[in-house]
């Protein structure tokens, strides 16, 4: 008897093994190699482009008319800044910084939050090198951005950045402290 139950243990783990053993099973995704992600990357990668050149134009086309935001400063309510919000803190930006630059950068292809399956979207670690306008202070914040997608624009965006550190080292060193 014992042997009669080890016989069909084994026989259901061959069948097992062969029913799931297929090409397809055995093939996995590289997530960053896929269609819609290269898409997208490449949209965020012009987008970090336009702010490196100052072309706050090109930086809004990229950026849908519903767009829903949560800023990087402090106290930012998750998902309640719109287009409009966006653009003028980027225009913020652009006004009193000089010489954005990109010192690295890391692009990751993001998951569903329920399903854990690859969706298109974008995750950007950068760590960026810009001058202060006034004072000529040097600072090297970095930052992550978690980016949803649709037509080729930016729907959803949520940024995290250390804003008052930032402003806190321009104030100390322009200071002369």
């Amino acid at each position: 008897m014992a042997k009669l139950v080890i016989g069909i243990i084994i026989g259901a783990l061959v069948v097992y093994l062969a029913l799931n053993s297929s090409e397809d099973a055995q093939t996995s995704i590289n997530l960053s190699e896929s269609p819609e992600y290269v898409a997208n990357k490449a949209v965020m990668e012009a987008h970090f482009q336009g702010l490196m050149d100052e072309d706050l134009e090109a930086m809004s086309a990229q950026v849908a008319d519903s767009l829903k935001w949560s800023a990087p400063a402090y106290g930012a309510v998750a998902y309640a800044g719109s287009k409009d919000d966006y653009i003028k803190d980027v225009k913020f930006y652009l006004d009193n910084f000089d010489n954005i630059t990109i010192q690295q950068s890391i692009y990751l292809p993001g998951l569903d939050q329920f399903t854990s399956e690859p969706d298109g979207s974008v995750r950007a670690y950068v760590h960026w090198k810009i001058t202060h306008t006034e004072s000529g202070v040097v600072a090297e914040p970095w930052y992550y951005g978690s980016f949803d997608l649709e037509g080729g624009k930016i729907v959803v965006a949520v940024e995290f950045m250390d804003v008052g550190g930032l402003m806190n080292h321009v104030a100390t060193a322009s200071a002369g402290e």
